[in-house]
């Protein structure tokens, strides 16, 4: 028992070396019911709307905060966006003058709404126009304007410019624009084809085409962009997507994946490097999936398991449909369902847990890659290593080597999260790894 005791001291102090922690919770539950989240700030302002018509903010300072509403009875179009330091907002909200819904923006120091029209001044289903995206600065809104009850078309609007009709390559056919990047010079959503299939679009400088795969086929819609505009994600059949600009197009893949059982990324950071999404079962309720943080080195990880490895408590919620994820990459919206089965919202905040990733990007001269890892462990720039040793997250030591020479063999560990302590000229380092 005092081995045991030992061990476990020493992993915990570990773990607080490294910014994780075992009792401090960071899933948080903003909301109990079906909020449709939007967008999350760097500073954890996340704004979401109902399909019943509330507009609403949330941050750890205010709480929930309904912020504006859909008047004339017709349900909530679009997403609720939020700029990327929290001041701006953008939603579908009812003109009190037409009694039609559209894009609208909200200034939050100010707590007023202005509404920004469509293409024509009235439209179908109660809506003239709906937002779907913003520019981190929030100067800029992309989504859909109808021209007919049969037609609409992917629309940007700003201060300057007004709105404007992005068009549609196919005569006749709807489009529309989902995401933005920073600079405003790319812009993602979906243009249908010929036949009606919705593919994935982009629009370069005003110019639009289709995204396509690394053999020339047409992908699916577009949800997503980095701020340089050089990555995208969306979602095909079933596997949702990554292409970028120079490496083309990967796909997220779960063992799972079939025509019964499809994927999504729905949200990217900042410089490309983490897309977050879901996987479910066809017809099932949207927040029943299973949500995932996909990163090009350690693939797709299950989203609640990847808060558990970082020794974030998710207190009974599955985070089964994330939403969003600010352009920092550290906070994640969504929705899921909490111990007893009921609907919620969750903010996730991995700010101060550090996982290994994070810290070899800190510090790129020394760490430990691939994470997760299925069969050899490679050190990066430590040297001779004069020992090392793998502990499981009850304190336990379950693996132990002598002089290492570049790399270890963790094959024989189970699926699971450990910690690696090993020494280098008498100073002790120490990283969290998962096995896959």
């Amino acid at each position: 028992m005092k081995n045991f005791y030992r061990m476990s001291t020493k992993i915990l102090t570990v773990c607080l070396f490294l910014k994780f922690s075992f009792t401090e919770a960071q899933l948080t539950v903003i909301g109990l019911g079906n909020y449709n989240v939007g967008a999350v700030s760097d500073n954890g302002v996340v704004s979401m709307h109902t399909s019943a018509g509330g507009v609403y903010k949330w941050n750890a300072a205010g709480g929930l905060v309904q912020i504006g509403s859909i008047s004339n009875g017709y349900p909530a179009a679009g997403r609720t966006v939020v700029s990327n330091d929290g001041t701006k907002i953008s939603s579908s909200v009812t003109n009190a003058a037409t009694g039609f819904n559209e894009i609208s923006t909200y200034d939050v120091a100010a707590s007023t709404w202005v509404n920004r029209g469509g293409l024509v001044p009235t439209g179908w289903d109660g809506s003239v126009s709906s937002t779907w995206g913003m520019s981190p600065n929030g100067n800029t809104i992309v989504g859909l304007g109808f021209l007919t009850a049969a037609n609409a078309h992917a629309v940007k609007w700003d201060e300057v410019n007004g709105m404007v009709d992005l068009g549609s390559i196919v005569p006749g056919r709807s489009s529309r624009a989902n995401a933005i990047n920073a600079s405003g010079t790319v812009i993602v959503g979906w243009q249908d084809e010929p036949t009606g299939t919705r593919s994935g679009a982009k629009w370069q400088d005003g110019v639009e085409s289709f995204i396509t795969d690394n053999n020339g086929n047409n992908v699916g819609e577009a949800g997503g962009i980095s701020a340089d505009g050089n990555t995208i994600i969306g979602s095909a059949t079933p596997n949702p997507y990554v292409w970028n600009a120079t490496s083309g197009l990967t796909y997220i893949t779960h063992p799972n994946a079939s025509f019964n059982f499809k994927g999504g990324a729905t949200g990217i950071s900042a410089d490309g490097t983490k897309v977050i999404g879901y996987y479910r079962a066809f017809g099932a309720p949207p927040m029943s999936g299973e949500g995932f943080i996909w990163t090009a080195s350690g693939g797709r990880i299950n989203l609640n398991d990847y808060a558990v490895s970082l020794g974030i408590a998710t207190n009974g919620v599955t985070m089964g449909l994330p939403l969003a994820i600010s352009q920092d990459g550290k906070k994640i919206a969504g929705s899921g369902t909490n111990a007893s089965g009921q609907i919620v919202a969750f903010y996730l905040d991995t700010s101060e847990f550090l996982s290994v990733s994070d810290t070899v990007k800190e510090n790129n001269s020394v760490g430990i890659y691939p994470n997760p890892v299925t069969d050899v462990l490679n050190f990066k720039g430590t040297g001779k290593i004069e020992k090392a040793e793998i502990y499981n997250m009850v304190g336990q030591k379950v693996k132990s080597f002598g002089v290492v020479d570049g790399q270890i063999d963790v094959s024989s560990l189970s699926k699971g999260d450990y910690i690696l302590q090993y020494s280098v000229k008498g100073e002790k380092q120490a990283y969290k790894f998962i096995k896959k």
